[in-house]
């Protein structure tokens, strides 16, 4: 994906999730798992798909802990149990 697109997509509605600041999260982009220190989804002016994170554990070759993301690409760490049970599934 370009740059320009990854950009524009922070501008998109922001999808429903039940996510909040403190929140450990990872993605399928990146891997790594982070916090969640700012949500930018509740704004009035400019609802924005995007947070700010904390790397924990930071993807390979990052130079910064803090970085912005997309909303709709984040996924709760660790998984609830339902979807742990449905993925190990056999």
């Amino acid at each position: 994906m370009h740059i320009l697109e990854r950009m524009k997509a922070f501008f998109d509605d922001p999808p429903q999730h039940a996510l909040k600041v403190g929140d450990m999260v990872t993605c399928a982009c990146h891997g790594g798992i982070a916090i969640i220190i700012h949500l930018y989804d509740d704004h009035a002016e400019v609802p924005m798909n995007m947070a700010k994170l904390w790397w924990i554990k930071p993807p390979h070759n990052f130079s910064s802990r803090v970085w912005m993301h997309t909303i709709k690409r984040l996924d709760k760490y660790p998984p609830e149990e339902a979807e742990r049970e449905e993925a190990y599934a056999v």
